[in-house]
């Protein structure tokens, strides 16, 4: 590793340790793949944010990353992400629902916390999924990945 690597490796290690404003953390995905347990316990180790792994393709004028910490900002956070799953519906022409393959109308689609409000998530647009109102008010503040392989595993029992 040349110098400059080794500069660029600690100034992003020093990022995740030490950020207090970003709304949320962010690596390439190279950087990411390389050096994942330690970008995974720099964030452990960083008390403002809650460890998380979000992959998305693009975000804005950011692509291929991963979100690896997102910032509860401590205040009430209004609910502003209804506007998010009517647009997600509007430009993703039979789209379905990430837990129950229901078809999304705007009638029935909502925007649903990745991780929830109340165990410090927020509104940020790489924090939610779009799903069914059934799906989201089931769901609740369970742990996505729970939730999400509890009804992939009730649709298996389903066909079996």
């Amino acid at each position: 590793m040349s110098i400059y690597n080794l500069m660029d490796f600690l100034k992003k290690i020093k990022f995740l340790l030490t950020s207090e404003h970003s709304h949320f953390l962010s690596v390439d995905k190279k950087f990411y793949k390389k050096w994942k347990w330690i970008v995974v316990m720099s964030v452990k180790l960083n008390k403002n944010y809650k460890s998380v792994e979000i992959f998305r393709k693009k975000f804005k004028l950011l692509e291929d990353f991963v979100v690896v910490g997102l910032k509860y900002n401590g205040k009430n956070v209004r609910r502003r992400t209804a506007g998010f799953a009517k647009d997600f519906v509007e430009q993703n022409k039979n789209a379905k629902c990430i837990y129950c393959d229901e078809i999304l109308t705007t009638e029935n689609a909502t925007a649903d916390h990745i991780i929830p409000i109340s165990e410090g998530g927020n509104n940020a647009q790489v924090n939610l999924v779009v799903c069914c109102k059934d799906c989201n008010n089931e769901r609740g503040n369970l742990d996505f990945k729970y939730y999400l392989s509890k009804k992939n595993l009730n649709k298996i029992k389903h066909f079996i």
